[in-house]
């Protein structure tokens, strides 16, 4: 199943990857994301939340970094 990010609020005093990154980590410890969880890829996140790829890829990177989400080669995180 993947996420629907569609609600995802950009606030305007952080920078958005930071909003979305935020975001997901909220889904992630209030169960609304479950484990393994497929999240939508890079590129549809970006056209779904009209921001630029490179957004995405930082707050993905952020992510990984934390240990909220991992990644497997040609299918996603």
């Amino acid at each position: 199943m993947e996420m629907v990010p569609v609600d995802i609020n950009l606030k305007t005093n952080n920078y958005k990857y930071i909003s979305i990154y935020e975001e997901i980590v909220e889904r992630i410890n209030t169960g609304i994301l479950k484990p393994n969880e497929k999240l939508l890829s890079k590129r549809d996140m970006a056209i779904n939340l009209n921001v630029s790829l490179n957004t995405i890829i930082n707050a993905y990177n952020l992510l990984l970094d934390e240990g909220y989400i991992y990644s497997k080669e040609k299918k996603g995180y």
